[in-house]
């Protein structure tokens, strides 16, 4: 189950991070490091905001999240449109590529 987070499936560097620039080949690239932003300064361990499970990797936070929670536990609300996503900087970097002017 592939969270939306903006853009398509299209091959090549056009997933931008708008929080750093920095950008990726996938969406699911692009929202692994997005879950790297939210715990930036953690001591590099990663905590699903759903179930409070500990991941030593984003990768493996994200793989818990696909397999484990659906859209119903995606606590953050986009205040444009009825996106919904698990993290704060994957919203901000939705608003940032969908809503900014």
């Amino acid at each position: 189950m592939p969270l939306s987070i903006g853009g398509g499936d299209e091959e090549g560097l056009n997933h931008e991070c708008k929080l750093c620039s920095q950008t990726f080949d996938s969406p699911a690239k692009l929202q692994c490091h997005l879950i790297e932003h939210s715990f930036e300064g953690m001591g590099g361990t990663f905590k699903c905001p759903v179930c409070f499970t500990v991941f030593v990797q984003a990768s493996k936070l994200q793989q818990h999240i696909f397999s484990s929670h659906g859209q119903e536990d995606k606590i953050y609300d986009c205040s444009h449109c009825p996106q919904k996503f698990f993290f704060q900087t994957e919203l901000q970097n939705h608003t940032m590529s969908q809503h900014s002017s």
